[in-house]
């Protein structure tokens, strides 16, 4: 029995007037605060305090458009931000110093701080995955062209997942990066999905990889290497689909689709315990081993945009 204990924390001022696109926590575990990028064009950082019961909004930053992926930087003093007019920022939590990383040609879906390489991933609509050197600002050092629009990405290194539009998936190494670059196309994975609906929601656990999509398709899947193929090539095994997002009749069919907009997993407990989140406004706990739910939250209809479980799994 996994006990989950649900903590009401009274709401600070100054929340979001739109809807949450991304959510970062810090690396230290220690002291649980985390980053949100907003729709409103602005990023929160939020402490939370778990005797007290509350959340105190440390910091709120302009970001002149809507942002769209926020992520940590390992000192815990930097937050990276990309936005839907293209640009890729840093921001200076202790002092509100912005400065322009670089920009892409489209709106940056994803952003990711590569802590063994000192590098910071974005991917965008543009369909270009791009690594900056945030000394070296407005030129990306590297980076290719991907075949498909990236709506979703997950870095657990040394792997970054990304979903994509047409139900394809990919998976690099990142140990093997700048091979990437002068391979031509890496090699891409159709989704579990019977439908090659896109995928909107991924996270990655040890060996696996968790997945969703629009239409309430929730996949959980083992990872291999196949064979020596330089660079690396990943598939996946033994995947588990199902409906995660739906509502249902009195004759349990289903009336309606909702999107997944999370899917994640407790950070010791792999895919024994995982949980999902979606636009029926509504969160579900399960235990796969034992294969039944162990909660369920529902948040009276409102759509839940984002969910992501602290490092330590509290």
């Amino acid at each position: 029995q996994i006990p989950i204990n649900d903590i009401n924390v009274t709401e600070p001022e100054g929340m979001p007037r739109d809807s949450i696109s991304c959510i970062s926590w810090s690396p230290n575990e220690k002291n649980p605060t985390f980053v949100t990028s907003d729709w409103d064009s602005k990023i929160r950082i939020y402490n939370v305090n778990l005797e007290a019961s509350t959340l105190v909004q440390k910091g709120c930053f302009d970001t002149i458009s809507p942002c769209l992926s926020v992520n940590w930087h390992q000192d815990e003093n930097t937050v990276f931000a990309g936005c839907a007019d293209g640009f890729v920022k840093s921001i200076d939590v202790k002092t509100g110093k912005s400065d322009v990383i670089g920009h892409h040609e489209g709106p940056v879906k994803s952003a990711h701080w590569l802590e063994e390489a000192n590098a910071l991933l974005t991917l965008s609509y543009d369909k270009t995955l791009r690594v900056w050197d945030p000394r070296q600002q407005s030129k990306h050092v590297a980076g290719f062209k991907l075949q498909h629009t990236p709506l979703c990405s997950d870095l657990m290194y040394p792997y970054l997942a990304i979903g994509h539009n047409e139900g394809r998936l990919l998976i690099l190494d990142l140990n093997h990066l700048q091979a990437y670059f002068g391979a031509g196309s890496p090699e891409y994975i159709r989704s579990p999905f019977v439908n090659t609906t896109p995928l909107i929601s991924i996270k990655l656990f040890h060996f696996g990889i968790g997945l969703g999509d629009e239409y309430g398709h929730v996949g959980i899947a083992n990872l291999f290497q196949r064979g020596t193929i330089y660079p690396p090539s990943l598939r996946l095994n033994e995947s588990l689909d199902f409906r995660g997002q739906t509502s249902r009749k009195a004759d349990n069919s289903i009336s309606g689709l909702y999107p997944v907009n999370s899917v994640g997993f407790h950070p010791s407990r792999g895919s024994d315990f995982y949980y999902i989140a979606g636009g029926d406004g509504k969160m579900h706990f399960w235990d796969m081993k034992n294969k039944k739910e162990i909660a369920e939250f529902d948040f009276k209809g409102t759509p839940v945009t984002r969910a992501e479980m602290d490092p330590t799994g509290k």
